[in-house]
């Protein structure tokens, strides 16, 4: 400021010198720092204008790094439903034919549709008496049994409010107050109330389900010694046990299902094996 100022006063005294007018002199003098005003300004415009298009550029940069990494999320979420699939389908392929034991069912349940389906009544008919029968909770078993092997079945829940399923030793004790733990011979997952889903490990696991769970698939792979559970509509595994003790010389693993408490008031939905 202080040469700028100098150059101008010293322009001015020449000029003065040399008999222009003061008029004259002041639109010199204005012009001239217009002149160094307006190269200041042109300069700074270029500047601002580079910094501008380096931002825009960085900006640009910013919004591509984040679609590709959506994008790569989005890979990522289809791959890992494309490996839920896959496992899905391999289990699948050892689908049994489960028919449901009415010699074992409780007085409560009806079995029907060819051994199919099972609802509770909520009535206590009367059935035979043999040992085979649960009578103090709304069990029932399948008939087949498995030592050893993989085997697939699964079943439609429906609009139930209250279900278990799963698997148990043949050697379960059927008379009187059972508790399901894998303790006591008994590999099962359930839901309660229509909201929460369990796994009956000791203690009770609660299991992280999105929404309601219509149609369970059960994985019941004896080499492994493994019990899956899946949801069948979105392919996801919702719990696996590992079943100790799982030798043959334990006895057969059959199908178990329950349609809730039998406290509780009857849901008439049934549970269907499809």
């Amino acid at each position: 400021m202080f040469l700028f100022a100098s150059g101008v006063t010293g322009q001015q005294s020449t000029m003065a010198q040399q008999g222009w007018s003061l008029s004259s002199i002041l639109h010199t003098v204005l012009a001239a720092l217009y002149n160094r005003v307006s190269l200041a300004v042109s300069w700074r415009i270029r500047k601002l204008k580079q910094k501008g298009r380096s931002l825009l550029a960085d900006a640009e940069e910013q919004k591509e790094k984040a679609q590709l990494q959506e994008l790569i999320v989005r890979l990522q979420e289809e791959n890992e439903r494309l490996e839920r699939e896959h496992k899905l389908l391999k289990t699948q392929r050892h689908k049994v034919d489960v028919t449901l034991d009415p010699d074992t069912a409780h007085p409560r349940l009806e079995i029907f549709n060819n051994g199919k389906s099972v609802k509770d009544t909520g009535t206590i008919k009367k059935v035979s008496r043999n040992e085979k029968r649960f009578d103090s909770h709304t069990f029932v078993l399948a008939k087949e049994g498995y030592t050893s092997g993989r085997h697939y079945w699964e079943v439609d829940v429906g609009k139930r409010s209250s279900w278990a399923l799963g698997i148990a030793r043949e050697s379960v004790t059927r008379k009187g107050t059972l508790t399901l733990s894998p303790k006591n011979g008994f590999w099962v997952m359930g839901c309660t109330d229509g909201r929460e889903y369990w796994a009956y490990t000791e203690p009770w696991t609660r299991l992280s389900v999105g929404g309601k769970v219509p149609e369970i698939g059960i994985f019941l792979d004896i080499s492994s010694k493994q019990l899956s559970f899946y949801n069948v509509r979105k392919k996801a595994a919702l719990h696996t046990f590992t079943i100790a003790d799982g030798s043959s010389g334990e006895g057969k693993l059959l199908p178990f299902f329950s349609t809730g408490s039998a406290a509780a008031k009857p849901d008439t939905e049934p549970l269907n094996i499809v």
